[in-house]
């Protein structure tokens, strides 16, 4: 009888044990299936943003005018993008997605344009993906200078590749690659830009990039006015979030003293390496006069 109850008891437990690894198992495979499915609604989503914001520029190329402060959403009309309505139907690409391009007015030649896209990622969970620039007038100004960075400084232990390909072309048709390092403030800064040749209307900072989606670490972009001993203001938060080819854009005061201007990248790892990395494409000034 004893015995009996020893085969019962040693049943139970071993059934247990099964149930507990059984239901760990189907955590660790929904977990991971839910992380891939997010990485790729988020990546579907920047390209979503990123089209928005080109579409703006091509508006803008059409007719400046046509960058009317609200919220727009798009729409193509014989073969160009125009603006109609207040947004945008995208949830033929994900679930109750919306896309909705912001305009503001900065003065009467800039415009500060947002585009956002938002989506139900699950049940109560909403996603949201946001990107911004500044589009000028440039049909009116007579004309734009790009300035660049001459000089970078990869601290050591050494975090980018080909940090000079950063800045080299105007077309970001090369990159340097920066990879998501451990508590790196900075992994790399540029500076020593070169001076202009005219006085400027309007001056805008822009950072061209593409990123690896990381589970834990993060990279961020930020820029002083003030040397790259001065304080610095983020142009990309600390994010783990793939992007594709982007532009960022921040729009300074037009008499900016430009060998006062810095740019960072600067990351975190956290844990064991997402083997993630930055890839800047371009960093320029456009001077308007």
């Amino acid at each position: 009888m004893l015995e009996k109850g020893q085969s019962l008891l040693e049943l139970i437990l071993a059934m247990g044990i099964f149930v507990t690894v059984i239901a760990g198992l189907s955590f660790f495979v929904l977990d991971s299936y839910i992380t891939g499915r997010l990485s790729y609604e988020i990546s579907k989503a920047d390209f979503l943003a990123q089209e928005g914001l080109e579409a703006a520029r091509s508006i803008r190329d059409n007719n400046f005018n046509d960058l009317v402060a609200g919220s727009h959403g798009l729409t193509i009309t014989l073969g160009r993008w125009t603006f109609q309505g207040t947004q945008e139907d995208v949830s033929s690409q994900l679930t109750q997605g919306i896309r909705q391009i912001q305009i503001e007015n900065i003065d009467s030649d800039t415009r500060r344009v947002t585009s956002s896209v938002a989506w139900l990622f699950s049940e109560g969970r909403n996603q949201e993906v946001e990107l911004v620039s500044y589009l000028t007038n440039w049909q009116k100004t007579s004309g734009v200078e790009i300035r660049k960075p001459t000089v970078h400084n990869d601290p050591s232990p050494r975090r980018t590749t080909n940090a000079g390909n950063a800045y080299d072309y105007p077309d970001g048709t090369t990159f340097a690659t920066t990879n998501y390092g451990v508590n790196k403030n900075p992994s790399i800064t540029f500076y020593n830009w070169q001076l202009p040749t005219q006085a400027y209307n309007s001056l805008v900072l822009n950072y061209r990039y593409h990123a690896g989606q990381a589970a834990n670490d993060r990279y961020a972009i930020a820029y002083s006015t003030t040397g790259c001993a001065g304080t610095f203001t983020n142009l990309i938060s600390p994010t783990s979030s793939g992007a594709p080819d982007t532009t960022v854009s921040v729009i300074l005061d037009a008499s900016q003293n430009l060998s006062l201007l810095c740019l960072k990248i600067y990351s975190t790892r956290t844990g064991s390496s997402d083997n993630a990395n930055l890839y800047t494409r371009d960093i320029w000034t456009e001077g308007s006069f």
